[in-house]
């Protein structure tokens, strides 16, 4: 389902209730979910360390240059 269809379907749902205290409730959740960020304070120190020390990490040595893999990938669909 793409992003049209799965809009399309959230209003389709949203039009059929008329219960106006149901639908207050479900605009507050909506606005509740839009505000809420990732907060990386609520991982674990480790966690933290790990995600650190590979955004640090700028050997490149074991990354293979886009061209190789291509030329790899024509050659697998010629066998």
């Amino acid at each position: 389902m793409n992003i049209l269809e799965i809009k399309g379907t959230f209003v389709s749902m949203i039009a059929q209730v008329d219960d106006e205290k149901l639908l207050q409730e479900m605009l507050q959740n909506c606005i509740e979910l839009l505000k809420k960020e990732d907060n990386l304070s609520d991982l674990p120190p480790e966690v933290l360390q790990a995600l650190e020390e590979a955004n640090s990490d700028d050997d490149m040595s074991d990354v293979i240059p886009n061209d190789a893999v291509f030329q790899q990938f024509k050659s697998w669909q010629k066998q």
